[in-house]
């Protein structure tokens, strides 16, 4: 499962090789300021793959696993979440992908983790 890792400027999804290869894409590096705000969401479609639109590059398996760029209403997201974990979407701007659509086991904590981040980002910046 990816790892998400906030530093004071970048928000980090840290994947293993065989993480990579599913996803076609290496870590994913975002300014901070790029995030707009980051919701729990598991209804968003997770590995399901309704909701997350057409698949580009990446890996798809019904209500297993979804890895890689999927491109809805002319939106890119990049996804990688399994049907064993709760699914974060991070909304940013700015940055080639609208949105990740993250698994994670424990989704209220690392939602409050990069809201935290960004307010902080926003109020020092203000």
């Amino acid at each position: 499962m990816p790892q998400l890792e906030l530093t004071d400027n970048e928000l980090i999804v840290r994947m293993g090789k065989w993480e990579q290869m599913m996803a076609l894409s290496a870590d994913v590096h975002v300014p901070l300021a790029q995030v707009r705000s980051a919701i729990q969401d598991d209804g968003y479609g997770g590995s399901s793959g309704f909701k997350l639109g057409l698949r580009l590059p990446g890996t798809h398996v019904p209500f297993v696993v979804a890895a890689g760029t999927f491109l809805k209403s002319g939106d890119r997201q990049f996804v990688f979440t399994r049907r064993t974990l709760h699914t974060i979407v991070i909304e940013m701007t700015g940055n080639e992908w609208t949105r990740l659509v993250i698994g994670v086991p424990d989704a209220n904590a690392v939602v409050a983790r990069i809201n935290a981040a960004v307010d902080r980002l926003r109020t020092n910046a203000g």
